[in-house]
């Protein structure tokens, strides 16, 4: 019997309990076994009880109890419609599970969440065989069904090789931002009040999590960046400066300093500050070694006409 075969059994072995329970149906002693019989159980029954009091069902209940009310003086019928309506309670619940069952079976697989330290380059491959490498200080969230593929990047950048499977989207959502792919390469990263994302292989759907603005398709060697609730339109780069991060590397051209912190700031668990909000409009050009931040800072001070004062605490940005 296959993973997958054995993980659907689980679930209809759940929402029979429920009907059960809602039956008024229960051994409880064989429910005490069940749940005891493998880990969980218990998640399982709790979540598909808990949709059972979706607002229509309950509403049925409270018919049902007035009805009950209403025919308790007639003692002859009050059995067998009490066995109705249980019944069609039930069948009720049951007809929820079956519409909600794709979101249930989604919502009861277990997220996994993979995190770096500042500094730390890692890679990962996902349940589904994609390959994702973390940038440093960098947190996600990702949970792979049968049906569906959700990421959450919480923190940091990523760069996604996606497995493709046109049956299941792959969906990365970004702050306010979410990127939506069948199979492709792309890399993303939220940095200082805006989602940018970079696409190396493939076609990217990039949009706005919230509003009513238009969805923005990203195709290869085009970047695209999320600022203020709107997506930017396509514009074509170097492909081989997507993630130069890889290897301890960041190549910009014209990028103001506000800009470039948060990426310095992923690879030192120093804080990076600036004391003079006019600097954070300076713009920079060049290559940089990331894993040195403070000699990075020390030489766009030189070049920019700005001091970097280092404390117990970090690096302060000032004017001179």
């Amino acid at each position: 019997m296959t993973a997958d075969i054995l993980h659907d059994q689980e679930h209809e072995d759940a929402a029979l309990w429920v009907a059960r329970h809602m039956s008024n149906a229960v051994d409880a002693a064989a429910f005490a076994q069940w749940q005891a019989g493998a880990p969980g159980r218990r998640d399982k029954f709790e979540v598909l009880w808990a949709s059972c009091m979706d607002e229509a069902v309950a509403d049925g209940a409270r018919l049902y109890e007035w009805r009950k009310e209403k025919r308790r003086r007639m003692p002859t019928a009050r059995s067998g419609t009490r066995r109705f309506a249980i019944g069609a309670l039930a069948a009720a619940c049951l007809a929820v599970l079956a519409l909600s069952w794709p979101q249930l079976q989604f919502a009861m697989t277990p997220a996994q969440t993979y995190a770096t330290t500042a500094g730390e380059v890692r890679s990962v491959t996902l349940a589904d065989g994609t390959e994702v490498t973390l940038n440093g200080a960098t947190r996600i969230r990702a949970r792979i069904a049968n049906n569906r593929r959700e990421i959450a990047l919480e923190a940091g950048e990523a760069l996604f090789d996606v497995t493709h499977d046109k049956h299941r989207p792959f969906t990365v959502s970004a702050g306010p931002g979410q990127v939506t792919v069948l199979g492709t390469r792309f890399d993303l990263a939220v940095n200082a009040g805006r989602v940018d994302l970079a696409v190396e292989r493939g076609l990217v759907r990039f949009e706005a999590s919230e509003g009513h603005t238009a969805p923005v398709l990203v195709p290869a060697s085009h970047r695209s960046a999320l600022i203020g609730g709107r997506v930017g339109d396509a514009a074509r780069f170097e492909a081989a400066s997507v993630s130069d991060w890889r290897e301890g590397w960041l190549q910009v051209s014209d990028m103001p300093l506000a800009q470039l912190i948060p990426r310095l700031q992923r690879w030192t668990s120093r804080t990076i500050t600036v004391a003079d909000e006019a600097l954070l409009e300076k713009r920079v050009a060049g290559r940089f070694r990331l894993s040195e931040p403070g000699v990075v800072l020390d030489n766009l001070g030189a070049l920019y006409g700005f001091r970097v004062r280092q404390t117990g605490q970090g690096y302060v940005l000032e004017q001179q």
